[in-house]
């Protein structure tokens, strides 16, 4: 059977469904559970995501203790979904056993320092936490990626015992839903898709649009217009201190 569509016909599946569908949920069902089966599946999902010369640059840990999923929402009470949610998983970029490895093979490990790095390790994350959402999803479970964990890296470095060369940079929620949630409007794909080169003409226009658009959807936790929303979070540094934390860690220490 050919499933190849042809250039005017709209072809669709439920994967393709399920993905178009997408949408974020903040409220959860906290009686609601998640079968060790289910989950299982999950992590296998994300673990079959691509990855960077297959060295799957990324840990996830489940916070299935109560009294520690607590603390993280005390240093992060803008997101009480991470007590509520029926799993909550941390994803860390992890260099430590690529360390490992380079220890074996008596490699300098000075490649590692470079900023490089961090665009490789956070792109191997982000994939595995993607496929992790997607497989939740398809099996009917809720999801909220947790972006604000980055604020509190620090803390979580410590109270997850964190080795060298790891840092953590999002979690998500899994759980049955108890506020059902409206599908948000996208940029038109004429902002974000483009042929051969990037197309800056209609740009300027085509956000002045999709702030109304958000505007007239009217989500409660939008407080300001969509770009002064993001004129104001590129004003200053989101987590001052990021750079300092990474350092500690051992990203982004290679010599001038």
């Amino acid at each position: 059977m050919n499933n190849q569509a042809t250039s005017n016909q709209t072809v669709s599946n439920q994967t393709i469904e399920l993905l178009q569908n997408h949408r974020v949920y903040r409220e959860f069902d906290s009686s609601a559970t998640v079968p060790d089966s289910q989950l299982n599946d999950i992590i296998k999902c994300a673990q079959q995501a691509p990855s960077w010369q297959n060295g799957q640059h990324y840990s996830i840990i489940n916070i299935s203790d109560k009294a520690l999923r607590q603390k993280i929402v005390d240093l992060q009470p803008r997101n009480p979904q991470i007590a509520q949610c029926s799993v909550f998983l941390v994803f860390v970029m992890d260099g430590y056993r690529s360390y490992l490895s380079s220890e074996t093979y008596d490699g300098s490990f000075e490649g590692f320092k470079d900023s490089d790095t961090l665009i490789t390790l956070a792109t191997d994350t982000a994939l595995a936490a993607q496929n992790a959402t997607v497989a939740a999803e398809s099996l009917g479970y809720a999801t909220c990626p947790i972006g604000g964990l980055r604020m509190i890296a620090n803390d979580l470095i410590e109270l997850l015992q964190l080795p060298k060369y790891t840092y953590p940079i999002f979690g998500l929620c899994i759980g049955k839903p108890s506020v059902e949630m409206r599908l948000k409007p996208r940029l038109p794909k004429s902002a974000v898709y483009f042929e051969n080169q990037y197309n800056t003409e209609n740009l300027p226009q085509m956000l002045a649009d999709y702030e109304q658009t958000i505007l007239a959807f009217n989500e409660a936790r939008e407080r300001k217009p969509y770009r002064q929303k993001f004129a104001d979070y590129y004003s200053q540094p989101y987590v001052a201190a990021a750079e300092d934390w990474l350092k500690a860690q051992g990203f982004l220490t290679k010599q001038k």
